[in-house]
């Protein structure tokens, strides 16, 4: 395929980017204003790409002064977008929240000022791949892989088969690109007539287009290609919004009507508590999520304490709750339900990731394999404190009363392990010291609650004495976190267990040297583990509210009821923001890779750049040989070969030695021509030097090594030489 540069190329690069962004409809909410924004870029790309060809300015300023005006639209458009302040900073924050909307929401994305950034820069980065490829390497037939990005993209994130019709503006734009760039010239175009040789080679290309469109929905509708992305099975899922459980927590408690909420069975027949979800975090203002990075699979061995623990099958049948976690027993390896799920590493909790996430547990059959923790409490108490966690597992909440860390001193006395420490804690908190109440005056576990309860009114319900419990392990350097769940609820004559909205529960969780995540159980109305866990201790079954009629549980209502009617604080799990060097650093990481890109790649765009100065056609024959001879040593140097001195006819001879035939040929060709150029009285006409010229490269880069070939294009001595 012969090239020929087209002043319409970079009209038509454009128009074929701006069919490539329609493949990315499924994965936005609006596709419109990605599509009208986007000209803002690839128009200014197309006007000054068309106006400088018509001056027949080298490729190389084109190139150069695309990206340019590129670099200056999209910042600019950033700008218009962006909150006010610093434009860096600022198209930080706008990178900031476009990555905060794409990993906190599934598809289709909503059509936000970050995302629409994001795109843009998408397309920014689309329209200079391609102009490079096709007007700077001469490389067109290359053009379909970032053409082709926009679908491949939605085809890996989109679970569902794409339609087939979103890759027809692919091909039609690559189709475009291929034709406007080969032909003009050609032999058979000249042979016959210029209207009837371009319909020809138009019908064609799109003949081709079709072809190949054809050929890829047969081999998709008739092949067997597996179950659609299975590299989600190993791979990152990207956090999504979670509300917040302690607050739910809090509302629901005081609910006095009992539900039911799921049944199960195990597979050795013993209760299990089903844990939803874990907070690692205890601050002043409570106990709260941290941002998560959900996966699909390889839970099994994401958690490595599984050896001393009881492998346990629990088939579960959720009553008609909605939740955006999937109860299961700690710590769960794998688990079978319908419906898009992921599990976060770092707690092991199994969150709802699909389009209708909130609705996927309504009247849901799964099962779920768990390996089930039961140390002694003599392996327990000769545990040390574990380690290698995140620090925020052991931070003491900010404004805890100093009494608190006097009275926690008081209370492990000479324990030395942190197990000990943990088990003396756990039987304060069990002691008649403290009441079980769903009448606290606070429903808060922030730091003053924390204090209040531990220091004067030492009543509460079960979220009270799980942070007293987090605080005075941290206090003694545990990492220590609390659970959210529900107790296991009581036997059926059939085996199965019934677990209602009263046996929502919170319960600590500290971590051990050795034994990994240990759930205590510092609430006096629950049995909790009895091998370390003195059920003797449990106080009589607390009421729901002051009515005459008492509960026979504690009312403790599920997370998974329906939301109040005030807003419910969210905790989001996705990267820090940008004030704290988060998403906006990382952002600020992008703008610096992209630059870092573009100044690699200059010293590239400059050689090509000389060598289309130097091979233009239009210059006088004596100036075109020397420029042409000028290219031939700079290849060379460029290619690391050894450049003899003297007039052209006698380096020819002499460089030629060390070529191929090819090489040898077209080198003595060109030096004939150049020398007689400059000696012979009638001159020699130089318009085959070009061809000749372009010849020798492509055997020159044939025959280097990969290697040589990189520097060549990457880091051109050629560059460094004229410059001494």
């Amino acid at each position: 395929m012969r090239f020929t540069y087209h002043p319409f190329s970079s009209v038509v690069v454009a128009i074929a980017v701006w069919l490539g962004l329609l493949p990315l409809s499924p994965l936005l909410s609006e596709l419109e204003p990605v599509l009208a924004h986007s000209w803002f870029i690839l128009g200014a790309s197309a006007v000054v790409g068309l106006g400088l060809a018509l001056l027949r300015a080298p490729r190389a300023l084109i190139l150069f002064s695309q990206l340019l005006v590129i670099v200056g639209v999209l910042a600019w458009r950033g700008l218009e977008m962006a909150p006010a302040g610093e434009p860096l900073e600022s198209l930080q924050l706008l990178t900031a929240e476009g990555v905060e909307a794409i990993r906190s929401n599934p598809p289709p994305l909503p059509m936000e000022s970050g995302v629409l950034w994001l795109t843009l820069v998408f397309t920014a980065v689309l329209v200079i791949v391609v102009e490079l490829l096709v007007n700077g390497l001469e490389q067109p037939a290359w053009t379909i892989a970032p053409l082709a990005l926009g679908y491949g993209i939605s085809a890996l994130i989109i679970t569902r088969d794409l339609d087939w019709l979103l890759l027809v503006p692919v091909i039609a734009g690559y189709v475009a690109i291929l034709l406007s760039v080969t032909g003009a010239g050609e032999a058979a175009g000249r042979a016959s007539r210029a209207g009837s040789y371009h319909v020809s080679r138009t019908l064609v290309g799109l003949a081709t287009g079709a072809a190949a469109l054809a050929l890829a929905i047969v081999i998709a509708t008739t092949i067997p290609m597996g179950e659609k992305q299975p590299w989600n099975d190993g791979g990152s899922d990207g956090p999504i919004q979670l509300s917040d459980p302690t607050v739910r927590l809090n509302e629901d408690l005081h609910r006095p009507t009992d539900a039911p909420v799921l049944t199960y069975r195990t597979s050795n027949g013993e209760p299990a508590y089903l844990r939803t979800v874990a907070l690692p975090s205890l601050s002043q203002s409570g106990a709260g999520l941290l941002p998560m990075s959900l996966s699909r699979s390889g839970m099994e061995r994401t958690y490595e304490h599984r050896d001393n623990a009881e492998r346990v099958e629990v088939e579960v049948q959720m009553a008609a709750v909605p939740s955006e976690y999937l109860p299961a027993p700690f710590a769960a390896a794998k688990w079978d339900a319908d419906g898009l799920w992921s599990y976060d590493p770092d707690t092991l909790s199994i969150v709802a990731a699909g389009e209708d996430r909130i609705q996927q547990t309504v009247n849901l059959h799964y099962k779920v394999e768990s390996d089930i923790p039961s140390p002694t409490r003599s392996q327990i108490q000769a545990a040390g404190a574990g380690g290698g966690l995140d620090s925020v597992t052991r931070e003491v909440p900010r404004g805890l009363d100093p009494s608190v860390t006097a009275l926690t001193t008081q209370v492990v006395g000479d324990a030395t392990t942190a197990g000990d420490k943990a088990l003396r804690i756990q039987q304060f908190l069990r002691s008649d010291a403290f009441d079980y109440s769903l009448q606290a005056p606070t429903s808060s576990s922030g730091s003053d609650a924390i204090s209040s309860f531990l220091l004067d009114q030492r009543s509460g319900y079960c979220i009270h004495f799980a942070s007293a419990m987090i605080a005075m392990a941290r206090v003694e350097g545990i990492d220590a976190r609390m659970a959210i769940g529900f107790t296991p609820g009581q036997q059926q004559d059939d085996g199965t267990y019934a677990v209602t909205s009263h046996d929502a529960h919170a319960w600590p969780e500290l971590y051990l040297d050795g034994l990994g995540w240990v759930a205590f159980e510092p609430t006096p109305a629950y049995q909790g583990n009895p091998e370390y866990v003195d059920p003797s201790a449990m106080q009589p079954e607390a009421s729901p509210t002051p009515a005459p009629e008492s509960s026979p549980t504690p009312t403790v209502a599920p997370t998974v009821a329906p939301p109040s009617a005030e807003p419910t604080p969210t905790a989001q799990p996705t990267a820090p923001d940008a004030s704290d060097g988060g998403i906006g650093a990382t952002g600020g990481w992008i703008l610096g890779a992209l630059a870092l890109l573009l100044l690699l790649a200059l010293p590239a765009l400059i050689r090509i750049g000389l060598r289309q100065a130097r091979l233009r056609a239009g210059q006088e024959p004596d100036r075109a040989a020397d420029s042409a001879w000028n290219e031939v040593r700079a290849l060379f140097a460029d290619y690391r070969l050894p450049w003899p001195e003297g007039s052209p006819g006698p380096v020819g001879v002499a460089a030629a030695e060390d070529l191929p035939p090819d090489g040898a040929a077209a080198l003595k060709e060109i030096s004939s021509t150049v020398e007689r150029s400059r000696f012979a009285r009638d001159g020699a006409a130089p318009t085959e030097l070009p061809a000749q010229v372009n010849a020798l490269r492509s055997v020159l880069s044939g025959n280097a090594t990969t290697g040589t070939r990189l520097k060549a294009l990457l880091v051109p001595a050629s560059l460094w030489q004229s410059g001494r």
